[in-house]
C-alpha cells in the first residue's frame, strides 16, 4: 500500500487536492467515489510506502487516550478516527490511521482495519478492540490498552536509564586505557625498562604486556567482536529454535540482570494474559496471544507446555506448575484466582506485584551502579599510576641514595 498524490473534483466543481494512501489507483477512485469525489489524476507520492514500523510509544498512548475518551464521551468510531487523524504528529501513523477511518466508513470493523497494519497494531492490540468489539465495551478496552502502553513505556525508560549510564561509563573508561595502553605506555616504557636494570614489578610487567598485545593484535582485537556476534547470528539461524531457546535461558540466567528480564517477562505474560482474559477472550487464545509477545523463547516454550496441558484437561495453575518454570508467588496467586474463578484477579494481582518488586529492583540497582563503577575506575586508575609511577619513584629514590 502507497501514498498518491490526487486532484478531484467535488459536485459543486470545486477542485480538490490532497494525499491518500490505497493499494492502486482503482482504489483510490473507489475511495474518493464514496467520499463524493469525482478523481480527475493522480500519481504515487515520492514519500514512497506507508509506516513500515510500529510508531513511537508516545503516538499509540495518545491513540488509546483519545479513543477512550471520545468513544465513552458517546462518540461513533468514525467520528473519533476523524477527530484524530488531522491532529497527529507522526505523519506516516497519520496516513495509516486515514486508510483505517475509510476502511470503517466503507463497513469493515474497526479491529479488521487494526489488523490489516500488523507491523503498527500487535495481536494484542487487536484482540483487546476485538473484544470491546463484541461486548459493547470498546472505551475500556482502550482504556485497559492506555494503560498497559504507559506501563510498558515507563518500563522500558527504567530499563534505558539503569543501562546508559553504566554503559557511557564504561565506553568511556575502556576508551581511555585504550589511550594509555596503546600511546603513553610505550613512551615510557622504554625509559622505565633501561632505568630499572630489567627488574620490574609485577604490575608493571603486566600493563606493558597487555600494551603490547593491544599494539601488536589490534587488527584481530577489533574484528573479534564482530566475529563473536556473526558467529551468535549463524549459529541461531543453523541452530533454529533450539539454539534461540538456549540463548534464550541463558539470558534469564544471567547476573544481577537475569532476574529482572524473568520478572517483567512473567509481568508482561501475566498483564497481557489477565487483560484478554477478563476481555472475555477464550484462555487457550488469551495465553497464546500474550505468548506471542513474550520475546523469550524459553519463556513461551514453558507456556506452549501449559497450553498442551490444560487441553488434556489440566487446570491452570497445575499446567504451569509443571514446567518448573513459573515461580510459586505465580503459582500461588493463580491457584487463588482459579479456586475463586477470578483467574484476571489473580493474574493482575502477579503482574502488581513484579512491577513494584521490578521497580525497586531497578531502583537499587541505579543506586550501586553509580559508587561500583566509580570504585572500579578508582582501581584501574590506582593500577596504572602504580605501575607507571612505581617503577620512576624506585629509580629516583636509588639515585638519591
Amino acid at each position: 500500500m502507497g501514498i498518491f498524490v490526487y486532484r478531484a473534483v467535488d459536485p459543486q466543481g470545486t477542485i480538490v487536492r490532497g494525499r491518500l494512501p490505497a493499494i492502486n489507483s482503482r482504489e483510490l477512485e473507489a475511495r474518493l467515489q464514496t467520499s463524493g469525489l469525482e478523481l480527475l489524476k493522480s500519481r504515487p507520492s515520492r514519500r514512497g510506502l506507508l509506516l513500515r514500523s510500529r510508531p513511537p510509544a508516545r503516538e499509540l498512548i495518545n491513540f488509546c487516550l483519545h479513543m477512550e475518551t471520545t468513544l465513552i464521551a458517546g462518540l461513533m468510531v468514525t467520528e473519533a478516527l476523524d477527530d484524530l487523524v488531522d491532529s497527529v504528529e507522526n505523519r506516516g501513523f497519520r496516513d495509516v490511521l486515514a486508510v483505517i477511518l475509510q476502511a470503517v466508513r466503507e463497513g469493515t470493523s474497526f479491529s479488521a482495519s487494526l489488523a490489516s497494519f500488523p507491523d503498527v497494531f500487535s495481536d494484542v492490540f487487536v484482540g483487546m478492540v476485538r473484544s470491546g468489539e463484541e461486548s459493547g465495551q470498546l472505551g475500556e478496552a482502550f482504556a485497559k490498552l492506555g494503560e498497559n502502553l504507559r506501563w510498558q513505556d515507563e518500563l522500558a525508560s527504567q530499563m534505558k536509564r539503569m543501562i546508559l549510564y553504566p554503559a557511557f561509563t564504561i565506553t568511556v573508561l575502556l576508551l581511555v586505557s585504550i589511550f594509555i595502553l596503546v600511546y603513553l605506555v610505550p613512551e615510557l616504557s622504554t625509559f622505565i625498562v633501561s632505568m630499572s636494570g630489567g627488574s620490574l614489578p609485577w604490575e608493571t610487567w603486566l600493563l606493558l604486556k597487555i600494551s603490547e598485545i593491544l599494539r601488536t593484535y589490534w587488527i584481530q582485537l577489533l574484528i573479534m567482536p564482530f566475529l563473536v556476534g556473526f558467529g551468535l547470528w549463524l549459529s541461531l539461524r543453523l541452530g533454529g529454535g533450539f539454539a534461540q531457546r538456549q540463548i534464550d535461558a541463558i539470558k534469564l540466567s544471567l547476573p544481577v540482570v537475569g532476574p529482572v528480564i524473568r520478572k517483567i517477562l512473567l509481568s508482561r505474560f501475566c498483564s497481557l494474559f489477565g487483560m484478554l482474559y477478563e476481555s472475555g477472550l477464550p484462555i487457550m487464545q488469551a495465553m497464546s496471544v500474550a505468548r506471542d509477545t513474550l520475546g523469550n523463547r524459553a519463556i513461551a516454550a514453558a507456556v506452549d507446555q501449559a497450553i498442551r496441558e490444560i487441553e488434556q484437561g489440566k487446570g491452570i495453575t497445575d499446567s504451569f506448575a509443571s514446567s518448573k518454570l513459573f515461580p510459586n508467588l505465580m503459582l500461588r496467586m493463580v491457584k487463588v484466582g482459579e479456586s475463586t474463578g477470578e483467574v484476571g484477579k489473580g493474574l493482575r494481582n502477579v503482574s502488581y506485584f513484579y512491577n513494584r518488586d521490578i521497580q525497586q529492583t531497578i531502583g537499587r540497582i541505579q543506586a550501586m551502579v553509580e559508587p561500583t563503577l566509580t570504585l572500579a575506575l578508582g582501581i584501574i586508575l590506582a593500577w596504572l599510576m602504580m605501575s607507571v609511577l612505581g617503577p620512576i619513584y624506585d629509580i629516583l629514590s636509588k639515585v638519591g641514595v
